[in-house]
């Protein structure tokens, strides 16, 4: 009897385990690509824009400029990685929209350069 309840155990530790799997899908239609549109975009809204940081506005917040216009972007110290951005580097920002009391700004979660 103690090898059925062993085993028994053992089976149930095992189906308990969390399954290690993902979506690995396309991600949301909505994501926003221009700057005029993140603007004017509703909160927590995916981004992924590509174009300049034209203006450091202190305190991790930037200015950024692509062809359709510009919006405020907020990037952690820590994202900077040793990238070095001057206002001629195009970059690619990825991160969602924040919507408080004083604006809208983009939450920057991912920053990369683009060669051109």
């Amino acid at each position: 009897m103690s090898k059925k309840l062993t085993g028994l155990i053992m089976l149930s530790a095992v189906l308990t385990l969390p399954a290690m799997a993902a979506y690995t899908g396309p991600g949301p239609a909505t994501q926003i690509k221009t700057a005029a549109d993140a603007a004017k975009a509703k909160d927590d809204t995916p981004v992924e824009l590509t174009g300049y940081l034209v203006q450091s506005l202190g305190d991790e917040k930037y200015l950024f400029r692509d062809d359709s216009g510009d919006v405020e972007v907020e990037i952690d110290n820590a994202l900077w990685r040793d990238i070095e951005v001057s206002s001629d580097s195009k970059v690619k920002l990825i991160g969602e929209v924040d919507d408080e009391w004083q604006g809208i700004e983009i939450e920057i979660d991912s920053m990369r350069l683009i060669s051109e």
